[in-house]
């Protein structure tokens, strides 16, 4: 990412112009509580230095945390279908579901109701995956004995399997014309014992009680009302596990183990306590920093190899993985840590020494660039996601995800600045954005910050040749406790004492598990999780418990 002292090409310019003057013309920050357009908000108002603010971390004064927003009719996302293949069938591992088609993605987030959508080419995809894994199924005695429960060929395990599995699939009991309908058109349609049960499989996991979470409450035309004890019982599933609930987990629903808030808070801590927690925040993470996926480098740096990305990726899940679930230790003191985990390769990638094979952790020595920074480092989060300016995209990408401060481009904007900007070298185009009135507000609160990473390419590759001052830029975390930093060990340190971290944190995994961006009631919730995180020490379990202990999650909202 060196200065370039030549103009640049006007094919450059619509990615130069995304990270250079966004905040052209004006972004409002909204007033306290006030929704800004998916839960986050925008980024200071022209001519002003001021931030705004993120409905969960708004000063407003919170009296009521009970009332829920709307939510609608949410399909599983194929993450969760996926994981509920695998719980239906007993098997040790996720199945292979990648023919059907990828979720709507917003804000890199995927679990978003509002953007999944149900095709003929997802139908076809079900039925197709449901009679692969009950065919194979039957044909593996073990497993087929788990999940039948009976006999094949015995007179009643047809209706016995369709009843026990129908109701972990549709995370309630069928009822006997359901059974009765199903067990006929599977001895009438399959030619033999076996086939009758596939049959019945595709069937119940090509429906839309297994395919949507049906949430009506024990009011069904009510407005507001509170979910059944087994509706709650597959929210929890989904919220902690990303599956459907277990025989167990409904069981206990049934026998009024969640009736009280206590009783939820017990059901919550044992989920959070299975391995399958652990599974499913990983995505998580992976949505909430965006590093799910990574790009070659347009221009790879000296003995690049493209098996560094899984590296790459691999290097921050693990080191999550440490901070999330380790009993005692602070989610947000991944941002600071002094280790890290590389294979041989990626440890050569950051000049780090290593010994065997495979991935390892490694402490990194004093005065090397990486000590005590943490996850503002790793080259999964901070390498190029596209071609944006990459040091506006650093200070926004940071704002964004630890703060949920975000930018927007006016509508126009990219037409209306080409022919400004052409002819300018990136040097000349940072200085502009940074003096000029209308955009110099936003980017003092991006430009600054992103300078701090100037040392690191498109690659994540660091080389200390590479100076801030290069870009005329003095490193500055604009809105922090002590504003100034050298170093990004500096920045770590300024970050993880926000304020509005906590709450940020809590509306991320809110938009993960509830699949909506928060809206004006859910401020009081959110902040309240926030508040309840930071008090238990920033223990990621805490966060998710506090989120399924609030009032609203046991209640459902119709959509106007």
């Amino acid at each position: 990412m060196t200065p370039s002292s030549s103009a640049f090409a006007p094919s450059v310019l619509p990615f130069l112009v995304l990270g250079a003057l966004a905040c052209t013309g004006g972004i409002e920050a909204p007033a306290p509580g006030a929704p800004s357009g998916g839960g986050t908000s925008s980024v200071g108002t022209a001519g002003s230095a001021g931030l705004g603010t993120s409905g969960s971390g708004s000063p407003a004064a919170c009296a009521d945390e009970s009332g829920p927003s709307p939510q609608i009719l949410r399909r599983l996302t194929s993450g969760e279908y996926q994981l509920s293949l695998q719980e239906l069938f007993a098997l040790p591992a996720a199945p292979d579901v990648s023919q059907v088609p990828a979720d709507g993605e917003q804000e890199g987030f995927r679990t978003i109701a509002a953007l999944q959508s149900l095709s003929d080419q997802h139908l076809r995809a079900y039925v197709e995956i449901a009679s692969k894994l009950g065919t194979e199924l039957m044909a593996d005695t073990t497993r087929r004995a788990q999940v039948l429960g009976c006999e094949p060929a015995a007179s009643d395990c047809l209706a016995s399997f369709v009843t026990r599995f129908g109701k972990l699939a549709y995370r309630r009991p069928l009822t006997p014309p359901e059974v009765d309908a199903l067990v006929t058109r599977a001895q009438s349609s399959a030619t033999g014992v076996e086939d009758r049960f596939v049959f019945a499989m595709e069937a119940l996991l090509a429906s839309a009680s297994f395919l949507f979470r049906v949430e009506v409450g024990g009011a069904p035309n009510a407005e507001v009302a509170e979910l059944s004890p087994l509706e709650l019982a597959s929210r929890l599933s989904f919220s902690i596990w990303g599956r459907s609930p277990s025989a167990e987990l409904l069981a206990s629903a049934e026998q009024g183990a969640l009736a009280t808030p206590a009783g939820v808070e017990a059901a919550a801590a044992q989920l959070l306590q299975d391995p399958r927690a652990r599974v499913f925040f990983a995505s998580f993470f992976k949505q909430w920093l965006d590093f799910e996926e990574l790009r070659r480098p347009n221009t790879p740096p000296a003995g690049w190899d493209d098996a560094l990305l899984p590296s790459m990726i691999e290097e921050s899940a693990a080191l999550l993985q440490d901070f999330a679930w380790t009993p005692g230790v602070k989610l947000t003191d991944a941002l600071s840590a002094n280790y890290t985990y590389v294979t041989p390769a990626l440890g050569s990638f950051y000049g780090l020494t290593t010994s065997g094979e495979g991935l390892q952790k490694v402490t990194f020595p004093s005065g090397h660039p990486r000590e005590n920074t943490g996850l503002l480092t790793h080259a999964a989060l901070i390498s190029a996601k596209s071609d944006a300016d990459l040091l506006a995209y650093r200070g926004k990408w940071l704002r964004g995800a630890f703060l949920c401060q975000t930018l927007e481009v006016p509508t126009g904007l990219l037409s209306e600045l080409s022919e400004e900007l052409s002819g300018l070298t990136y040097v000349q185009v940072i200085a502009k954005r940074n003096t000029e009135p209308a955009c110099g507000a936003c980017h003092a609160q991006i430009d600054p910050l992103g300078a701090g990473f100037v040392q690191y390419d498109a690659a994540g590759h660091y080389d200390a040749s590479v100076k801030p001052s290069d870009y005329g830029l003095t490193t500055r975390f604009a809105g922090a406790p002590n504003p100034d930093f050298t170093t990004l060990a500096q920045l770590s340190q300024q970050l993880q004492q926000m304020p509005q971290l906590a709450s940020c944190v809590a509306e991320k995994a809110f938009v993960y598990t509830q699949g909506r961006f928060p809206a004006d009631a859910d401020h009081c919730m959110l902040e309240s999780v926030g508040q309840r995180f930071a008090a238990s020490g920033y223990g990621f379990p805490s966060l998710i418990a506090a989120l399924v202990q609030a009032p609203s999650f046991r209640m459902r909202r119709a959509p106007k």
